[in-house]
């Protein structure tokens, strides 16, 4: 397990950037990610995205699920 912590200063902040991941961030990074995978081996992808650890958004816990998009084909 690995992690990274990204404080903010004020809880709207936090919770509009975990709304704009799911919404628009994830596509961004999954395309970065299928240009990384052609260069690299091994699970280096975060597949999926698990927001409501929490409950909803209010969470400030996002975990992860990695693998690879190229093994989905």
């Amino acid at each position: 397990m690995s992690k990274m912590e990204i404080i903010f200063d004020n809880d709207r902040a936090r919770h509009h950037f975990a709304i704009w991941l799911c919404e628009a961030g994830e596509q961004d990074y999954w395309n970065w990610m299928e240009i990384r995978e052609s260069e690299e081996d091994g699970p280096i992808t975060a597949t999926k995205f698990n927001y409501h650890t929490g409950g909803d958004f209010n969470s400030a816990h996002i975990t992860t699920e990695c693998g690879r998009w190229d093994e989905k084909e």
